[in-house]
């Protein structure tokens, strides 16, 4: 979790020092040779960011990734939030109920929690 939060804001800071100052974030910190161009203020880019490439092209291709990666990322914080609510509601984690719906799954249910 720490080594997650170190990575995260570094990123973020990287992103607020672009927004502050565009462009002073366009060369990669671990190989200066390597140069971010076009792309948007405060967002991310780069070698490490697409290495498969899938962000060239047209800007519509990338308009389109981005907003697919927004929309995967709302998808993910209410699996989280699911998560969350079964562990409290239920008492046991997201795994210990799936193994329960495994063993049983005609009567672990979703339903059978909400009868009591």
């Amino acid at each position: 979790f720490i080594i997650e939060l170190i990575f995260i804001g570094w990123a973020e800071g990287r992103r607020w020092a672009d927004i502050i100052k565009p462009g002073c974030v366009n060369t990669d910190p671990i190989f200066p040779n390597n140069k971010l161009t076009g792309t948007d203020v405060g967002y991310p880019g780069g070698l490490w960011f697409d290495p498969l490439g899938w962000g060239t092209g047209s800007p519509a291709k990338l308009k389109e990734l981005r907003t697919k990666e927004i929309k995967n990322g709302r998808l993910a914080m209410l699996a989280v939030m699911g998560a969350w609510f079964q562990a409290i509601y239920t008492g046991t984690g997201p795994i210990d109920n799936l193994f329960a719906h495994l063993a049983d799954p005609g009567h672990a249910t979703i339903f059978a929690a909400f009868k009591g």
